[in-house]
């Protein structure tokens, strides 16, 4: 579905009114612009979404815990040098 919207510019900021039925639901919604084209689109942002996300992965970590040696020490291979074929002879 196409329609046109109005925009108004006020202070710096423009306000656009949507037409009937292009409603959004909830108060906030995503705001994306594709750089190379210039063009705005519009997502509707699910209410709680960025904590029931943080929530959901907790209870991942809860439910499979990362083993214990997972941020342990290990033992790091020798640097290589700034010249890897320094020793090479011909």
């Amino acid at each position: 579905m196409i329609a046109t919207a109005r925009g108004l510019t006020a202070d710096q900021r423009q306000t656009v009114q949507l037409p009937a039925g292009f409603e959004l639901a909830g108060e906030e919604v995503w705001v994306r612009k594709d750089e190379a084209t210039g063009e705005v689109t519009l997502s509707p942002k699910a209410p709680g979404t960025r904590i029931e996300g943080l929530e959901a992965l907790f209870r991942l970590l809860d439910a499979a815990p990362l083993p214990a040696e997972f941020l342990s020490e290990r033992a790091n291979p020798k640097e290589l040098p700034d010249n890897p074929l320094a020793d090479c002879r011909e």
